[in-house]
């Protein structure tokens, strides 16, 4: 599970395994549209396209909405009790791409 909601319900925890599995199954989409981009010699920016997927995919608001839902709670990204450590595993896997 990409998250952990402790037993009050009202917090949750990004999982570092299941989070970076999710960002290397993205960086797979992004290298599979890079290289079609190299193929059809067009040119690119892997930096923009990596920035641009994850700033459309909202991962913690994707995982705040699915525990909402199955949860049924009202959590917000702010009960994300290490956010700022997860958004750092982000910015480590778009530091890959701008230095393509």
């Amino acid at each position: 599970m990409i998250a952990t909601l402790n037993k009050s319900k009202t917090a949750l925890t990004i999982n570092r395994q299941e989070f970076k599995l999710a960002l290397a199954k993205v960086g797979t989409g992004i290298d599979k549209q890079i290289a079609s981009f190299k193929k059809a010699k067009q040119s690119y920016d892997s930096s923009e396209i990596a920035n641009e997927i994850i700033s459309e995919a909202n991962i913690f608001e994707a995982i705040i909405q699915g525990f909402n839902e199955a949860e049924e709670t009202n959590l917000k990204l702010t009960d994300i009790t290490n956010l700022e450590l997860a958004q750092g595993w982000i910015d480590e896997f778009l530091e890959k791409y701008s230095n393509e």
